[in-house]
């Protein structure tokens, strides 16, 4: 099955698409799995996809008002708290000391997504493919875009030193309906043999539509 046929069978199945929207990364994208850097580089990533992920919320009309306009709600104690609907999002998903706010969640907005990636790199067509290291790179690239697990966080870590709320695309990878990836030959010469240029499109589902348009309406 195609991507645009598995897109379509989503869709319905699970209503129309509420978000398309595309990310981009250029830079060193790590294949080792052992090499001791690869958790450094991990959060590098996923801090690169939080700052895209920062304008879609200041900037989509899906989004930019849970991000700007201020609410109260009572917490656990019956407390009222003042905040933004997206720092309440990010309070629900804390980790590690960190309040992550992820836009692909479960739970408030039931939503799931698909991902068409296109995979640029310094090799010829098909040879990304012979090298073996698909796997692990695009598996390195979900990771980047899923709240991390604390095995999944760098030795030197310190939750002072990252953005609150820390924006990443999902809560979990199994929110990914289906994912199609594309690799072809990068045209931009002199470029080190770890050097990725993507582009993720994104396109975002309810999973829950009763649940979902409660946030989507």
């Amino acid at each position: 099955m195609s991507y645009y046929e598995a897109r379509e069978y989503a869709e319905r199945e699970l209503g129309d698409p509420i978000m398309d929207f595309r990310l981009t990364y250029q830079g060193k994208l790590l294949s080792d799995r052992d090499d001791p850097k690869r958790l450094i580089h991990k959060h590098d990533v996923r801090r690169a996809f939080h700052t895209q992920l920062k304008e879609l919320w200041h900037t989509h009309p899906a989004l930019k008002f849970r991000a700007l306009n201020p609410v109260g709600w009572l917490d656990a104690e019956g407390k009222t708290v003042t905040g933004t609907r997206l720092t309440n999002l990010a309070r629900m998903f804390s980790r590690h000391g960190v309040n992550w706010a992820p836009l692909i969640n479960p739970d408030p907005f039931a939503t799931v997504c698909s991902l068409n990636v296109l995979f640029l790199r310094p090799e010829p067509k098909g040879g990304i493919v012979q090298t073996g290291d698909l796997d692990n790179r695009i598996k390195l690239l979900f990771d980047a875009l899923t709240i991390p697990r604390a095995n999944e966080l760098p030795s030197d870590f310190d939750p002072k030193q990252e953005p609150d709320p820390f924006l990443c695309l999902l809560s979990d990878d199994s929110l990914i309906t289906h994912f199609t990836v594309t690799a072809d030959r990068l045209l931009v010469p002199n470029q080190d043999v770890n050097t990725a240029h993507l582009v993720i499109e994104v396109r975002t589902m309810l999973s829950d539509p009763h649940k979902g348009y409660l946030e989507f309406a």
